[in-house]
C-alpha cells in the first residue's frame, strides 16, 4: 500500500477554492485518496516543526498559504523535510514559485522554456545599463488578479509604479535621519579612524530606505484575452479570460469564456509545459499574439484560481493524438485527488 503524508495549515486548511482564505474540503479530498488504496497520514505543519511527528524517506503532499507568517514557516518545514530524505509534492522549486514571479522566471530559464523576454531586478539602481525596450509589463513579485501589474513606458514610470507599493519614511525615521546628520558631529568609533559623519548618515539612510524587487516582461500589443489551463493529472480544464476595454490585463477582469472553439493548440502548449514540471497539478496562463504564437505568462503548481474547473462544463483528455472533451462536473476535491492519484501511479 502506498503511503502519503498530507500536511495542512490551521484546522486542516488546504488552499484554495473560492478565495485564498477558503480551504478545500480536506476530509473529502483525503477520503478520495484513501478510496484508491493510499494510506494517508494527516498532520499540521507545526507538528512536524516541533517534533511531535517525524517524517523520513516518505512522500509528502502539503498545502500552500498566502499568510506571510505561514509562507516562511512552511518553507522552513519543507527544508527540514528535504533534509530527512522526503519527496515533496510539489517540489521545493515549485513551492518557491508561489507568490514569487521572479523565481518563476529563473525556473523557466532552467527548464529551457522559451517565452517572453523578462528581466528581474531587486532595485531601480540595477536598471543602469539594462537593455530595456519599452513599453514593458511591470510586475511586483506577488499579487493576483493583476494587482501589481502595469504597463510602463520609461524608467520614471517604473519608479512611479514602485512608489505605489512602497511605504514612505515615517516622521520618526525622518527625525532619525536628521539627528544622525546634524547631532552627532563629535561621534567617534574606536577602531574606525576613517569614520565620516555625513557619509555614514547618508549610507544609513540609503540602507533603511525600502526597495522592492520587480519583474519587467515583454509586452504583447493588441492582447484582448488570455487562456488559463489547469492540469490535474490527465485532465485539462480551460478558460478564456477577456480584457476590459482599454486594458491589457485579462487576469482580474472577471470576463470568462468556458466554451472554447478549437482549443487544440492551447492544450498542446499546456501539455508540453506540464511535462517539463515534476508536479501533479499545474495552472498556466498563456497569451497569444497576432500570429497565433502562444507564450507562457505565469504558472503555479498549487493554490491557483479554479474558475475553469468549478464554472466550466468539463475537461479534456489526450487520447490517440486527439483531444477529447468530457462533459462532467464533479467536486474540485475529487478532481484534485484524482490528479494526485494519477501522479503517484507507477
Amino acid at each position: 500500500m502506498k503511503e502519503l503524508y498530507v500536511l495542512t495549515g490551521y484546522d486542516g486548511f488546504i488552499g484554495q477554492t473560492r478565495k485564498p482564505w477558503v480551504s478545500i474540503d480536506t476530509k473529502a479530498f483525503i477520503t478520495e485518496l484513501e478510496s484508491s488504496g493510499i494510506k494517508v497520514h494527516q498532520h499540521e505543519f507545526h507538528e512536524v516543526v516541533n517534533g511531535q511527528v517525524e517524517i523520513r524517506n516518505s512522500l509528502v503532499f502539503y498545502s500552500f498559504s498566502h499568510r506571510l507568517n505561514l509562507q516562511h514557516y512552511i518553507r522552513d518545514c519543507l527544508m527540514h523535510l528535504l533534509a530527512l530524505g522526503n519527496t515533496l509534492i510539489p517540489s521545493f522549486e515549485l513551492f518557491s514559485c508561489h507568490e514569487n514571479k521572479g523565481w518563476q522566471e529563473l525556473l523557466k530559464r532552467q527548464l529551457g522554456i522559451k517565452s517572453l523576454e523578462c528581466q528581474y531586478f531587486s532595485s531601480t539602481r540595477e536598471l543602469d545599463g539594462a537593455k530595456l525596450k519599452f513599453p514593458l509589463v511591470f510586475k511586483t513579485l506577488s499579487g493576483s488578479n493583476s494587482t501589481g501589474v502595469a504597463l510602463v513606458d520609461s524608467i520614471s514610470a517604473i519608479e512611479q509604479e514602485l512608489h505605489k507599493h512602497l511605504k514612505t519614511a515615517s516622521t520618526l525615521q525622518k527625525l532619525d535621519f536628521w539627528r544622525r546628520r546634524h547631532l552627532r558631529k563629535h561621534k567617534q568609533f574606536p577602531g574606525y579612524p576613517d569614520y565620516d559623519l555625513n557619509k555614514d548618515a547618508l549610507a544609513y539612510q540609503d540602507y533603511m530606505s525600502l526597495e522592492l524587487p520587480f519583474v519587467l516582461q515583454e509586452f504583447i500589443p493588441g492582447l484582448s484575452y488570455d487562456y488559463r489551463v489547469i492540469i490535474l493529472g490527465e485532465k485539462y480544464f480551460i478558460s478564456k479570460r477577456h480584457t476590459k476595454a482599454g486594458d491589457f490585463r485579462a487576469s482580474g477582469a472577471k470576463l470568462f469564456d468556458f466554451d472554447i472553439k478549437n482549443p487544440s493548440a492551447v492544450l498542446n502548449k499546456a501539455k508540453s509545459l506540464y511535462e517539463l514540471f515534476n508536479a501533479p497539478f499545474l495552472s498556466v496562463d498563456l497569451g497569444e499574439n497576432a500570429a497565433g504564437e502562444l507564450y507562457l505568462f505565469e504558472y503555479q503548481a498549487a493554490h491557483f484560481g479554479i474558475n475553469a474547473i468549478v464554472r466550466g462544463n468539463g475537461y479534456y483528455t489526450r487520447e490517440n493524438q486527439n483531444w477529447l472533451f468530457h462533459q462532467e462536473n464533479q467536486a474540485f476535491e475529487t478532481y484534485l485527488a484524482q490528479g494526485l492519484i494519477h501522479y503517484l501511479e507507477p
